[in-house]
């Protein structure tokens, strides 16, 4: 492949290389995990294999031990995990070891249809490392484009694959339930609708669009790795935990890792294509718009009143009190309880985020009052939220995800207001903006929560057994984080900043 000789490009192609081979090397376990799972490869001495393995898993008993068997019955990934985490977290209770057990149980045409999800699944990660790296996607158009055919048909033959595999499984035998089940959804119904929204856009051949809506498909198939990735770093912070348990804190993390790893190689494609001749017209947004985004802001400002200062606490509020375990209402209770300056400034540092980003993005960008504001506020509102997240602590059974959410809205809080003023600095004020929607969005996240909250609440749709062990908070948790992570990487194919490059 040709790469280009400045530094800087160099640079990039080789963190690209490093990235490529991890990817790589999920995508070959998963093609060998489909192998596995291929009717003519079960033995029915794995039944007995899994149930000791488990135990011994249980009883924290080194891997080397049982390693023997083990690699007889069980994915090399399981192992790989194992070998890294400890028998306890890899193959004990609460963990893979029942998806394992289920997978073997299936019929053979249920085995057959996995397994070419597994396949597809791998190969698609394998082709996207080409069709997403910017020097060969230039250099070599007919690959690309022939790269391309073999990628959206294995896409669609994967996503339909999945949904096969979904139905026939159900939510009961589906890893860790109600949530994983509606997650897996999610992700198979946002890949065939950008799919084909990105063979749409190539048809009108715009190609910004085209180029976004089908990295978001890679989006979904690198997010596999991604998670695994997360079940070995946080199982060996937490041998002690079980995979469930450890999983409640990734079900938060992954999609937004993932979303965020899509936007810098979306940026990093974009920086690789020409600027346009003429500057954009920029376009203040539209009265229906702006008044919209007004309601929302005056709605969260309402809520975050009533949220962190009036009624301060999950449990003070019936659609979360309905939805999540006792147990976590207490350890979120205890964050506020007794704390009346602590909630004021953070209310008051919530509000005024909301109200200044929002300012910035639909009235006035260059005011310096606005700018200032709105840094101050987002990077002290989400230091408190650091804070709280340390407090919760690791994840577990009781207190679901720990303090997963108000560490990510809190590093989000800060990470995004100081990368707008870095660019800000720089004077690039189109970057500056493109940031700054992912910045103000956030904002939003504390009250999403609530609101999350009362999502589920309505839609009444978790099964009572799985709201006990708190997948109503994990699903209003991670959708008040996917929220502000989704709007600003859509909006970025249609940025300024995208705009004002000639991508091709």
């Amino acid at each position: 492949m040709k790469i280009q000789s400045q530094p800087s490009a160099l640079g990039l192609n080789l963190i690209w290389i490093v990235f490529a081979l991890g990817i790589a090397f999920y995508a070959f376990m998963a093609m060998e995990a489909g192998k596995h799972t291929l009717p003519s490869s079960y033995d029915e001495s794995y039944v007995a294999i899994y149930d000791n393995v488990e135990a011994k898993g249980n009883a924290g008993v080194p891997y080397a031990d049982i390693a023997e068997e083990a690699q007889q019955a069980y994915p090399y990934w399981n192992n790989f995990m194992a070998g890294i985490t400890g028998t306890y977290f890899g193959f004990g209770s609460n963990g893979t070891t029942d998806p394992t057990r289920y997978y073997a149980s299936m019929t053979d045409p249920q085995k057959s249809v996995l397994s070419l999800h597994m396949f597809l699944g791998g190969a698609c990660i394998i082709l996207g490392i080409f069709q997403f790296w910017p020097g060969f996607r230039k250099s070599y158009r007919k690959a690309h484009r022939a790269i391309g055919g073999t990628y959206i048909l294995a896409t669609y033959t994967m996503i339909f694959a999945s949904i096969y595999h979904l139905l026939h499984t159900g939510v009961e035998n589906t890893f860790q339930g109600f949530t994983f089940y509606i997650q897996l959804w999610f992700l198979v119904v946002s890949t065939l609708v950008t799919q084909t929204l990105a063979i749409y856009f190539i048809k009108k051949r715009n190609f910004a669009l085209h180029f976004g809506f089908q990295l978001y498909t890679f989006v979904a198939f690198i997010n596999a790795p991604i998670q695994r990735l997360d079940w070995i770093i946080f199982g060996s912070i937490y041998p002690h935990l079980t995979h469930g348990e450890v999983n409640n804190l990734v079900n938060i993390l992954t999609f937004w890792q993932s979303l965020l790893v899509g936007y810098l190689i979306f940026a990093w494609n974009r920086a690789a294509s020409p600027v346009r001749s003429k500057p954009i017209a920029i376009k203040p947004p539209s009265r229906p718009l702006a008044t919209a985004v007004t309601v929302l802001t005056a709605m969260g400002v309402i809520t975050a009143v009533a949220q962190y200062l009036i009624f301060p606490g999950l449990g003070s509020w019936s659609v979360a009190s309905s939805i999540v375990p006792a147990s976590t209402l207490a350890a979120d209770l205890a964050l506020f309880d007794g704390k009346t300056l602590q909630n004021i400034i953070f209310t008051a540092a919530l509000c005024t985020a909301m109200i200044s980003g929002v300012w910035l993005m639909i009235r006035d960008e260059k005011s310096a009052r606005a700018r200032k504001a709105f840094y101050n506020s987002s990077i002290l509102a989400g230091v408190f939220q650091i804070y709280w997240g340390l407090q919760l602590g690791e994840p577990s059974m009781a207190v679901t995800s720990g303090g997963g959410f108000y560490l990510v809205s809190g590093i989000s809080m800060i990470a995004f207001p100081l990368i707008a003023l870095l660019f800000q600095h720089r004077g690039r004020e189109h970057l500056w903006h493109e940031v700054m929607v992912f910045a103000a969005n956030f904002a939003f996240a504390p009250v999403m929560l609530l609101w999350m909250h009362a999502l589920w609440y309505a839609l009444d749709v978790i099964p009572p057994q799985y709201l006990d062990v708190g997948h109503g908070y994990i699903l209003a948790a991670g959708g008040a984080i996917l929220g502000p992570t989704f709007t600003g990487f859509f909006l970025l194919f249609n940025s300024r900043e995208t705009r004002s490059r000639q991508i091709s």
